[in-house]
């Protein structure tokens, strides 16, 4: 993942992908580029839509 800088930036994917119905926990770390995202009935597909729609890049 790319884009995310600081803390502001994991607040904006946090809030995002916690609004997903089945996201349960989302860990998103700037430094290391990284969200973990613990959830039940969600696509991957989904989770990378919010990412993207969030204004952040996914990496594969």
């Amino acid at each position: 993942m790319s884009g995310m800088t600081c803390g502001n930036c994991e607040a904006k994917i946090t809030r995002a992908l916690l609004e997903i119905r089945g996201v349960k926990k989302v860990v998103a770390s700037s430094s290391e580029s990284r969200i973990t995202v613990m959830a039940k009935g969600v696509s991957e597909n989904k989770i990378t839509e919010v990412i993207r729609s969030s204004g952040f890049v996914v990496n594969p």
